[in-house]
């Protein structure tokens, strides 16, 4: 009987894991060669226009252009019809995954699929867009973001469930990724103490106590 149960369960987990791929197949098949050939029409608008050789522009504008067809595919999605359309509870969704049972991951799934969501596109986009020069403001636009996406859900896709806990894993993604994406700003702007630094300022005072003892020992001569 369990070993029936076990094979049942089994069966059902690959069956998921089928509808998973078959869902997530147009990410590869067809948003992956439209970024493509955006980041094919930077290089190529680029070097018509002369500005700069740069092989990383390219690669970041197709890069970005990702980011954003993921996003609203898997957002804008339509799906089957959701029992509960509205989840404003706070915390609700949090509350599903720690009362899951055991070797149900799909709650858990859904809450790291939604903080890593706008990830990419908040570490992205501050590269494109000099405005975004602060964690607040990435945090922020990834609020906005997540509340527009929320509100499309509820208004215009068949099947999708406006919730609060999106927009809160969203948003906290958004900071995630802000962090990440100035991380290399701050570690630029520290001062930097070299060994090499504190050697030549070694030397200068070996060389000024040299010549001051110079100065005393000429003084002393001439008495």
């Amino acid at each position: 009987m369990f070993l029936a149960m076990a094979a049942r369960g089994s069966a059902a987990d690959v069956q998921q894991v089928l509808v998973a791929f078959d869902g997530f197949a147009p990410v590869v098949t067809v948003l992956l060669p439209l970024s493509l050939a955006v980041g094919m029409g930077s290089a190529v608008a680029r070097a018509v226009a002369r500005s700069g050789p740069d092989p990383r522009e390219p690669l970041l504008d197709g890069a970005l252009a990702y980011s954003a067809l993921c996003v609203g595919y898997l957002v804008f999605l339509p799906q089957p019809p959701a029992a509960e359309p509205v989840r404003p509870s706070l915390g609700k969704d949090v509350s599903m995954a720690l009362t899951a049972g055991p070797g149900d991951v799909l709650p858990w799934v859904q809450l790291a699929g939604n903080v890593l969501l706008l990830v990419p596109l908040a570490v992205l986009a501050p590269q494109r867009l000099p405005w975004f020069d602060s964690v607040v403001k990435i945090a922020f636009a990834g609020l906005l973001l997540s509340v527009s996406i929320e509100l499309i859900q509820f208004l215009a896709v068949p099947g999708r469930v406006a919730a609060t806990d999106d927009v809160v894993c969203n948003t906290i993604g958004a900071a995630v990724g802000g962090i990440l994406a100035r991380l290399p700003h701050w570690v630029g702007s520290r001062p930097q103490h070299s060994a090499s630094g504190r050697a030549g300022q070694t030397v200068w005072v070996l060389i000024a106590k040299v010549e001051q003892e110079r100065g005393v020992l000429s003084q002393q001569r001439s008495r």
